[in-house]
């Protein structure tokens, strides 16, 4: 009877112990951090991979990394963007009550990290753990997250479960925020959520920012780093958050621009130096014309005349005293004031010309006229010919052979630059102002 009772005494062990094992190991899968700001996916895995190795949360087995990978890529779903509902799905799918994920982030070479325990049943956050820390001590803090974070979710064999601080267990509650708050410097936050949307609320952040609601008219949806950083911050409570690449979930407003009023200022500066340009690109033209006009005056009294020709070319309003110059006496005395052969087309083209009987009046097309006589031309023993029928006058044009020079030839039936043996013709000058 005694080794009856003792046998029965054994299995009675046996079978507490399977039930015990039964109810209080469970499984945990922890899925690879995402990488955020300032730093690679290829660290994030390398950091991450020392977490999983100090994670060891008592009453847990802890499910193997390539049956993760499988069932992930079996879903189809992309590490770098999987979002909690996608993470839940593959907890279910690997009948784990717990799966923990991350983020990591480094901002003014410090490194941000992220981790929370997923219940899988529920889809809440059980526990969260967070650090920051130096490049160089990444090591021991990753150890201390891991060892923090198992100890919040620890099974005990007794029977009971540990429970950690109700602000730890229960989901991360967010900061309250009656303003605009700014993150790193430069990152402000909208103080209150919009709510929850299954596509971007256009219609909503235009009036918001019609309205520069919070001194600001540049709100915008927050991108997955810039997520990252408020989570990572305690600025998120629990849920699926909008962002730029994954436009549905909660709807929380960021802007890194300027505030309104600033915008505002730098506008107005903006438009003053660009009407004090125009003033003083308007005052300088002014007194170049003003210049140009006092100029022109002081020529036209000297006998120049302005015939509005394009190249601003004027001309002498009388011939030279002297009467006939052969081509060296002309360009020893004049030089360059006598015009070029481009300066008497110049005045063919753009000029009208009217035989007056003894010459022609050359009419500008600013309505301003000279004359030019026919005088004829003189021969080298002084015989002056072709009184009152031609008119040849000499230009600074290099001659094109020798003993031949280019001239300004005209009677009354035509008009035309040609070069021709060097006599002794007259002589009428140009100048720019």
């Amino acid at each position: 009877m005694k080794t009856t009772n003792k046998i029965f005494r054994m299995m009675i062990m046996v079978l507490l112990s399977i039930l015990s094992f039964s109810l209080y190991s469970q499984r945990c899968a922890v899925l690879e951090f995402k990488a955020g700001v300032g730093i690679s996916q290829a660290d994030v895995d390398g950091i991450s991979a020392i977490f999983i190795t100090y994670f060891q949360p008592a009453g847990y087995t802890m499910v193997e990394r390539t049956q993760i990978d499988k069932v992930i890529e079996e879903q189809g779903f992309q590490r770098s963007t999987m979002t909690q509902t996608q993470m839940v799905r593959v907890g279910q799918i690997l009948n784990v009550s717990k799966i923990v994920v991350g983020d990591i982030n480094v901002v003014m070479n410090q490194y941000n990290v992220d981790a929370r325990v997923i219940n899988v049943e529920t889809g809440t956050i059980a526990a969260t753990e967070g650090a920051t820390f130096a490049t160089s001590s990444y090591r021991s803090s990753m150890q201390n997250v891991a060892t923090k974070l198992a100890s919040k979710i620890a099974i005990s064999y007794g029977g009971t479960v540990q429970t950690a601080p109700p602000a730890t267990v229960a989901p991360a509650t967010p900061k309250k925020r009656t303003a605009v708050e700014v993150l790193y410097g430069y990152l402000k936050i909208f103080p209150n959520e919009l709510g929850v949307f299954q596509a971007e609320p256009t219609s909503v952040i235009t009036q918001i920012n019609a309205q520069a609601q919070y001194g600001y008219n540049n709100w915008r949806i927050p991108t997955n780093e810039e997520l990252s950083l408020l989570r990572a911050n305690n600025y998120l409570a629990s849920g699926e958050y909008m962002t730029r690449e994954s436009k549905r979930g909660i709807v929380l407003l960021v802007t890194d621009g300027d505030d309104y009023q600033t915008v505002l200022e730098q506008e107005r500066k903006a438009e003053e130096e660009r009407q004090a340009r125009i003033k003083a690109e308007q005052e300088r033209k002014e007194a170049e014309e003003r210049a140009k006009q006092e100029r022109l005056a002081q020529l036209k009294a000297q006998g120049w005349v302005d015939l509005g020709l394009p190249s601003g070319t004027l001309w002498k309003d009388k011939n030279e005293e002297g009467g006939f110059y052969s081509y060296d006496q002309a360009m020893s005395r004049f030089g360059n004031e006598l015009p070029t052969n481009e300066q008497f087309s110049e005045l063919i083209n753009s000029c009208q010309w009217i035989w007056t009987g003894s010459g022609y009046k050359v009419t500008g097309p600013n309505g301003n006229s000279i004359s030019l006589p026919a005088v004829g031309f003189r021969y080298r023993n002084g015989i002056i010919d072709n009184v009152g029928e031609w008119g040849q006058y000499w230009s600074s044009t290099p001659p094109k052979g020798r003993g031949m020079a280019y001239m300004l030839f005209f009677n009354q039936e035509k008009v035309y630059v040609q070069y021709y043996s060097q006599c002794e013709y007259s002589v009428r000058l140009v100048c720019k102002p």
